[in-house]
């Protein structure tokens, strides 16, 4: 399912025409959003005919006399349900024919003031208090959202973002993953004269996040227009093999945490370096938290929801015999193991999407889950442009170009290398003695110690899966 917004800056230009046709084929688009097509009404349909048979349009001629927006879909892959227009949006629903893909979807297209956008901001933020489904806004917003969002030009200022972040706010919506240019339009300008903006976007709600992990938004070369196509692909499925080893926070609570690090740490290792006997006892105790993981917390999802279903069924029980002593205590036993479930697993959620101004205590699985499930995402590469701009999608395409970008970055193994001519070196600057002593004096315990306890238990990971607390914890015995 691939969905597609395009600011195509006049569509009366034959040429023109031909271009989409192209692209729209090329990329195979299920659903576009065509701004600012300057086409006068009764054009319109001469225009579409020559783009395809296969496509059905909506327009927002009500409110604009020049089209400003032109939603098309191919008939025969999507269903579109129109729900409102104004002159800056047209929003609708949007399914597949085949019932894998439903969400509702707006198209916008904003005005060129910040005073005249301000209708369309309070339109995003009103839907957002009724939707119960995926979402997904998208399009030529013709604001900025970051200071880093123009290049040239005047300087980005807070009155040009403030109303844009405030809507993404209240509205709940957090920006897709994209790849391609990060500027959507530019002014052709040539040399320093030329600017370059992101006003071109794709946001989405929480529950669109959460259901649509696989998602990526490519930015592609504008072509015939000063916009860049927007084409956010639903349909990327990549084999993400098995997720590395993760302490989580939550197994230190554990009463056997203790005595498998312990075990782990008192495995025998052949006589070699110090760092071979830390990496070899480390895996040792990895494989342990493996084992006491699978054992205890494995399917933690499927785990409460059954809890959740025995505790309904002991409290029907109770209502019949409110006085069965028996029946009182399974209650009391389910209910705290229903409780401990949920605190690890809201543990879980706060670890893995790394959000720190919440304190403990806020019950906010839902929100933790969807800026879990934001972040997983954009942890993953679904899509990648090689030196010559081949677009690689596939998972050992992607592979193999990120181990040779590395391989041509550091190189590889040699058998030799040049030394370093002390000589030149000396003719440079040179840190003091004293200075000198300060780089070799041996690190201190307390200072260890003091860098240890000074990281946040939250932080991500290092490469063998343990974070500060795991080594806090474990302190005594690591």
């Amino acid at each position: 399912m691939n969905i597609s917004t395009w600011n195509v800056r006049g569509l009366n230009d034959p040429i023109k025409v031909v271009e989409i046709k192209k692209f729209l084929a090329n990329n195979n688009i299920s659903v576009v959003a065509l701004l600012e097509t300057k086409v006068q009404e009764k054009n319109s349909s001469k225009i579409q005919k020559k783009i395809g048979n296969g496509w059905q349009w909506i327009m927002n001629y009500e409110h604009s006399p020049r089209g400003r927006i032109w939603i098309g879909w191919k008939h025969a892959l999507v269903s579109v349900q129109l729900l409102h227009k104004t002159e800056f949006c047209i929003h609708c629903t949007v399914a597949t024919k085949n019932g894998l893909f439903s969400a509702n979807f707006i198209a916008v297209y904003g005005l060129h003031s910040v005073d005249t956008r301000r209708p369309m901001w309070r339109e995003i933020s009103n839907f957002s208090s009724t939707v119960v489904c995926p979402w997904l806004v998208m399009g030529d917003f013709n604001a900025v959202l970051l200071a880093a969002d123009r290049v040239n030009g005047n300087a980005v200022t807070e009155g040009e973002t403030k109303d844009f972040d405030s809507c993404m706010d209240s509205a709940g919506l957090a920006e897709l993953k994209s790849c391609g240019s990060y500027y959507s339009w530019s002014n052709k300008g040539q040399g320093s004269l030329r600017i370059c903006s992101r006003i071109d976007r794709d946001i989405a709600n929480s529950i669109w996040h959460a259901k649509f992990v696989d998602v990526v938004v490519d930015y592609l070369p504008p072509g015939i227009s000063d916009h860049s196509p927007l084409v956010m692909s639903c349909n990327i499925h990549l084999g993400g093999g098995n997720r590395p080893f993760k302490f989580f926070n939550y197994m230190e609570d554990h009463a056997q945490f203790l005595d498998v690090v312990r075990k782990g740490w008192d495995v025998s290792c052949p006589r070699s370096g110090s760092m071979l006997k830390v990496w070899t006892k480390l895996k040792a105790v990895k494989q342990g938290l493996k084992e006491l993981h699978h054992k205890d917390f494995a399917k933690l999802d499927e785990r409460i929801e059954g809890l959740r279903v025995d505790l309904c069924q002991i409290q029907t029980q109770l209502a019949s015999c409110p006085t069965d002593s028996n029946v009182q205590q399974s209650e009391r036993e389910c209910s705290e193991t229903l409780k401990k479930f949920l605190h690890i697993q809201e543990s879980a959620y706060r670890q893995k999407a790394r959000i720190q101004w919440l304190q403990v205590g806020d019950s906010n699985s839902k929100f933790f889950f969807s800026a879990m499930k934001e972040r997983l995402a954009k942890d993953s590469i679904d899509i990648l442009y090689d030196e010559t701009g081949k677009k690689l999608s596939t998972t050992q395409e992607i592979q193999e170009e990120v181990s040779s970008f590395y391989k041509q970055l550091i190189g590889t193994a040699a058998s030799s290398l040049t030394g370093v001519d002390v000589g030149v070196v000396r003719k440079g600057k040179q840190l003091s003695a004293a200075d000198a002593e300060l780089l070799v004096v041996p690190i201190s315990d307390a200072e260890i110690d003091a860098a240890i306890k000074g990281i946040d238990n939250n932080k991500a990971p290092g490469l063998d899966g343990f974070n500060s607390l795991f080594f806090l914890k474990a302190w005594g015995i690591v």
